[in-house]
Formats: structure tokens, C-alpha cells, sequence
């Protein structure tokens, strides 16, 4: 598997911009999965997932990892062709011809992202909480940026995603597993006004 594949072509950003595929995807990241799994773990049913899955082997993005054997039923097990997707070299009149589409997947994309991160946040060890130097690090913020200040941060999270994808490349057996979460976006109004207010 890649580490990531960075899609060019339309078809491609048309069929992975769906909120259900992004489910999907993350399903299959750390392990490959049949139809029939997918739909028992996302409680949607086989036919829809079976579809899913078909549209997006269509277009490269899936592949079959194996094949099983089971009661003279061969079973697929999917994996997707990269750890993570880009779509960045997309070309913006292509993106926009999927605006909507877009939008409403890469909402999907951190929602599930933050889903996960809560659902593993519940089952950490009391004992990473309890002490004044844990390894638990976390920061939330509100804050006006310049065009200057927001391309710092930026290049700041390139070099950290890049720095993350060495480390992960060079993975040593007695390491700890760390979850590591980035996100930012613009917002059209302050959230809480009730902050400012004494």
C-alpha cells in the first residue's frame, strides 16, 4: 500500500467525493474488509456497500487484497491503494465541477477523523492523564490571522506532516503508538461570542 496517491483524474474525485466511500475508506485503512463486514460494521445494506466498493475498484482508488473461500462463496477482502488521498494536483475548474460533492465529502473525512479520535481518546489508560508530564498534548484555539500568519502555519504543518511520514517509515518495533490529529479552517463568525463578554 502507498503511503499517499494523489488523484488526477475527474472520474476519480467524482466518485470519492461521496460521504459513504470516506466511511468506507476508513474502514479498510488498517485492515481489509469483505462487503459483507463493511456493511455489518456501518449498518448499511450488503447491495449498497457491494456497489461502493465496485465504484471505486473502477477507478483505482480500492483494490482486492485476497480472496477467501467460504461455504463455495469467494469473499474479497478490499484495501485502498494508499494509507491517505490527495487532491491537491486536481486543477481548480475540475473541483469545482464537484464543489458540492467535495465539500460535503471532506466534511465526511473529518467527522469520521474526529469520530475515531474520540472513540480512542474514551479507551486511554487512566494513567496517561494522571501525571503533569504526559505524553497527552493537546491544543484548542480560536484566532484572526493575517494571509502572512496563515501561510506560516501552513508551511509549519507541511514540515510536521512530513516529518510524521519519515517517522512512520522508519517505525521501530519498541516504539509507543501516538495518534496524531491536524486541523484548521476558516470560520465566518466567532463561535462562542459569549467569550469576549465579562
Amino acid at each position: 500500500m502507498q503511503e499517499i496517491y494523489y488523484i488526477r483524474e475527474i472520474e476519480q474525485l467524482k466518485v470519492i467525493s461521496d460521504p459513504l466511500r470516506i466511511k468506507i475508506m476508513w474502514e479498510l485503512i488498517d485492515e481489509a474488509k469483505t462487503g459483507k463486514m463493511l456493511a455489518d460494521i456501518l449498518e448499511v445494506p450488503a447491495p449498497k456497500i457491494h456497489y461502493h466498493l465496485k465504484e471505486m475498484e473502477r477507478v483505482r482508488l480500492l483494490t482486492v487484497e485476497r480472496t477467501e473461500e467460504k461455504n463455495g462463496i469467494i469473499q474479497k477482502f478490499y484495501r485502498p491503494v494508499a494509507k491517505s488521498f490527495s487532491i491537491e494536483e486536481i486543477l481548480p475548474d475540475q473541483r469545482h465541477a464537484v464543489k458540492d460533492e467535495l465539500s460535503d465529502a471532506l466534511k465526511e473525512n473529518i467527522l469520521v477523523s474526529l469520530d475515531k479520535t474520540k472513540s480512542m481518546i474514551r479507551k486511554l489508560d487512566p494513567e496517561v492523564l494522571s501525571h503533569t508530564d504526559s505524553p497527552l498534548k493537546f491544543g484548542y484555539s480560536h484566532l484572526k490571522l493575517s494571509p502572512e500568519q496563515l501561510k506560516q502555519l501552513h508551511e509549519m504543518s507541511k514540515e510536521i506532516s512530513e516529518l510524521i511520514s519519515e517517522f512512520k517509515k522508519n517505525e521501530t518495533e519498541d516504539g509507543e503508538m501516538y495518534h496524531y490529529l491536524m486541523l484548521s479552517f476558516p470560520l465566518k463568525e466567532t463561535p462562542y461570542p459569549e467569550e469576549g463578554m465579562d
